[in-house]
């Protein structure tokens, strides 16, 4: 489970990037290591540990993320601010997490506005791009 009132979750797979939802313990840890065995030998891909991190929310002790870390072998412990180019790590701060969408679509506005363009093309292409960037957000979120 991600959040108390979240359904429950055990993974997310994107392109080569996997994301193991897991409660941070030692059988859980386990539970991963033994589930990333499986996979290598059935799939006879590797995990790059060096590639890979963990992240734990802000109720878990130090002492149990070092065990975790630890039993994984995974060095590091980061979230990256964002991921697929969504952010990761959204809080009650909607306005500061999604403001990057804002900031694309301003960003396209003033590009278009130096263009030499019809008013009525301009707003045409505003419309349109307005609609098409936070549909991937909306549709995740």
């Amino acid at each position: 489970m991600v959040a108390p009132t979240s359904p429950a979750v055990n993974h997310l797979l994107f392109a080569d990037d996997s994301l193991l939802f897991v409660k941070a313990s030692d059988e859980g840890a386990q539970a991963v290591n033994t589930l990333l065995e499986k996979y290598c030998s059935a799939s006879g891909q590797c995990v790059n540990l060096d590639k890979s991190s963990i992240f734990s929310s802000k109720g878990c002790t130090e002492a149990r993320r070092q065990s975790v870390k630890n039993i994984l072998n995974v060095p590091n412990e980061t979230l990256n601010e964002k991921y697929l180019g969504m952010p990761s790590d959204v809080g009650k701060s909607k306005n500061g997490a999604f403001k990057y969408l804002k900031d694309r679509m301003w960003k396209k506005v003033q590009g278009w506005l130096e263009q030499l363009l019809a008013a009525a093309g301009k707003g045409v292409l505003i419309q349109a791009v307005a609609m098409a960037i936070p549909v991937f957000s909306m549709s995740c979120f």
